[in-house]
């Protein structure tokens, strides 16, 4: 007979490892994070659009918002930079805009943007956009003889 037998006890099951319950807190946690952050850029569409000013090339105008995102008070800031492929800034002879509500192509809205006077290629114009919702902003560009047109749309949020 073998001694270690003798006093052998009945084996107690190991409880599962504490460790694998933050894990798998942690993979949980990290898996809402990416899905807001998903949802949040499926609602922002980009605010870059490419249009093609032959003889130019093609030219990227970027648009931001001041507020961002823009609210239904007030007048808020439009910003227009024109860029080559290469990012660098493209002098453009005029810039003027339209806007109204998505889903409806009547214009609320107008304006000739003007150019910032430091030269750094950026044209500032101003929108009020009546109330909560998507909003459309159409820009016609002018460089030389050419003209083009691309086309944003904004989700204008209720004040806070």
């Amino acid at each position: 007979m073998d001694p270690l037998l003798v006093g052998e006890q009945p084996a107690i099951p190991k409880p599962a490892p504490v460790w694998l319950l933050y894990v798998i807190f942690a993979l949980a946690l990290a898996g809402a994070l990416v899905w807001a952050t998903f949802a949040e850029i499926a609602r922002n569409p980009s605010r870059n659009a490419t249009v093609d000013l032959s003889p130019y090339g093609l030219v990227t105008i970027r648009l931001t918002t001041v507020p961002s995102p823009p609210l239904p008070t007030g007048t808020v800031q439009l910003s227009f930079m024109a860029m080559n492929p290469r990012q660098r800034s493209v002098p453009l002879d005029g810039l003027s805009y339209e806007y109204g509500r998505d889903g409806n192509d009547q214009v609320v809205g107008s304006g000739e943007a003007r150019a910032m006077s430091d030269g750094s290629g950026m044209f500032m114009g101003g929108a009020q956009f009546l109330d909560v919702g998507d909003w459309w902003i159409r820009v016609q560009v002018r460089k030389g003889g050419t003209q083009g047109e691309v086309r944003f749309v904004l989700y204008v949020k209720p004040p806070q």
